[in-house]
């Protein structure tokens, strides 16, 4: 399966490369980005490597579609987001990091928008899953942003859910400018 590029306004979305793994390093060297990946910051850029070949191992056996995020006006990398373990039944799991110079501007929430149109549209699935560390407030609001509500609370963690019926009402909802 290739990860198609996806636009928006402020974003490209493009297949993550071997070309990416400085960018990669950089982000999850840095360790508040990096604790809710790793147990510890990558110290050494064949960690990058190891990553981005993890990516577009699971991507070329079909369960995995990997993004760079890219601010559309200058290509600099922003992070990374993702749909891990999709299946025939049509579920997927969304993931996603950004670099901490971009916190708080919104990209993730407009990269994540697109990612999950298109899982819902174009790969027909009917429920995306997210999963994050309880304590991971900033993760934990841009899902909810985006329409999703939590599904189970584990002992450090929160799993949020978004059915494509719900979604579906929630674009109903936003097309016609009420609130969603």
């Amino acid at each position: 399966m290739d990860t198609p590029r996806l636009e928006t306004e402020r974003l490209i979305l493009r297949a993550l490369a071997p070309d990416d793994r400085s960018a990669v390093f950089e982000n999850y060297s840095d360790p508040d980005v990096a604790e809710w990946f790793f147990d510890q910051p990558l110290m050494q850029i064949e960690q990058a490597d190891r990553v981005i070949e993890r990516f577009l191992k699971k991507t070329a056996e079909g369960s995995c579609l990997a993004w760079a995020v890219l601010l559309k006006e200058s290509g600099e990398f922003v992070g990374t987001c993702s749909y891990e373990n999709l299946d025939a039944a049509l579920h997927g799991e969304i993931g996603f990091d950004l670099a901490k110079k971009y916190w708080g501007r919104g990209y993730m929430t407009e990269a994540l928008d697109a990612v999950i149109a298109y899982g819902f549209t174009v790969l027909g699935l009917i429920r995306i899953r997210a999963d994050t560390y309880s304590r991971n407030s900033r993760a934990r609001r841009v899902l909810e942003k985006l329409g999703f509500s939590v599904d189970s609370v584990g002992e450090d963690s929160h799993c949020y859910a978004l059915p494509r019926a719900e979604w579906l009402t929630l674009r109903h909802r936003g097309a016609r400018g009420e609130a969603a």
